[in-house]
C-alpha cells in the first residue's frame, strides 16, 4: 500500500483572526495602562479640533451672509451725514454773514473779538499807552502788527473808529541810515497818497493825528492800532 501523505492547513476563518487581533490589543493596554490613556486623549483632541472648526466655519458663513447688506447701508448714512454737515455750514454762514460777509462775493469774513473788520483786515486799537516799540512787541503778541496805512480809505476807516481824535502809534517809523520812512512791512513810504509832517529824522516814528501823520519820537507814549488779516471763508 501507498503511505498516504497527510497535510495540515493553519486556516483560520477572518472572525477568528479579528477576535485575537482585539483580544491581544485589550491583553496590551491592560498591561500598559498609559497608553491606553495616551490614545483616548489624543481621540478626544481630535474630536475638539473638528467641532471647533465646524463652528469656525459656520460663523465665517453667517458673516459673508450679513456683510452685503452692512456695506450696502454706509453709503448711505455717510450721505446723510455730509448734506447734514453742509446744511450746517450753510445756515452759519447765513448768520454770521449778516453783519461780516462781503456782499460782491458772499464771503465770510472774521476777525478776533473787538477787533474791527474794514475789507480784507481787521483793526485793533488800544486803550493803554506805550512807546513805539512797545507797542509793536504787543501787536506782535496778538499775531498782527502795527496798522500799515497804503489807501486813504484805510485813513478815513481808523478815523471813524477812533473818533478822530487819538494819538495813535502807526507801523511807520524812520531809517536812521538812509533817512527815509519805511513800513514795518519793509515798503517804502508813498508820501504822495498819504502826506506826513516832517522828514524823517534819527529815531523818529509815527503817529496818526486825526487826518495826518506826524512824526514823534520812538520814546514818547500813547496808544496804538494793530492790524490783521481777516479770516476769509
Amino acid at each position: 500500500m501507498k503511505q498516504e501523505d497527510t497535510f495540515y492547513f493553519n486556516y483560520r476563518p477572518k472572525r477568528m483572526q479579528r477576535r485575537l487581533k482585539q483580544s491581544q490589543m485589550q491583553d496590551f493596554l491592560l498591561e500598559h495602562p498609559r497608553c491606553h490613556c495616551f490614545l483616548v486623549g489624543s481621540g478626544c483632541t481630535i474630536i475638539l479640533i473638528l467641532v471647533a472648526a465646524l463652528t469656525g466655519l459656520g460663523i465665517w458663513a453667517l458673516q459673508l451672509q450679513r456683510t452685503p447688506d452692512v456695506q450696502d447701508k454706509i453709503p448711505a448714512t455717510e450721505t446723510v451725514s455730509n448734506v447734514s454737515a453742509g446744511d450746517k455750514w450753510n445756515k452759519l454762514r447765513q448768520f454770521l454773514c449778516k453783519p461780516h460777509c462781503d456782499n460782491s462775493t458772499g464771503n465770510l469774513k472774521l476777525c478776533p473779538k473787538d477787533w474791527e473788520l474794514h475789507e480784507n483786515k481787521c483793526y485793533w486799537i488800544s486803550r493803554g499807552k506805550q512807546t513805539w516799540t512797545k507797542s509793536r512787541g504787543d501787536c506782535r503778541a496778538q499775531n498782527s502788527e502795527l496798522a500799515v496805512l497804503k489807501e486813504q480809505a484805510e485813513l478815513n476807516f481808523i478815523q471813524g473808529i477812533s473818533n478822530g481824535a487819538q494819538l495813535l502809534w502807526i507801523g511807520l517809523f524812520a531809517n536812521s541810515s538812509t533817512h527815509t520812512w519805511l513800513w514795518v512791512d519793509n515798503s517804502p513810504f508813498n508820501n504822495k497818497g498819504l502826506p506826513i509832517i516832517a522828514e524823517a529824522q534819527g529815531s523818529s516814528c509815527a503817529m496818526l493825528k486825526g487826518s495826518k501823520i506826524i512824526s514823534e519820537s520812538c520814546s514818547a507814549v500813547t496808544k496804538w492800532i494793530c492790524q490783521t488779516e481777516a479770516l476769509v471763508m
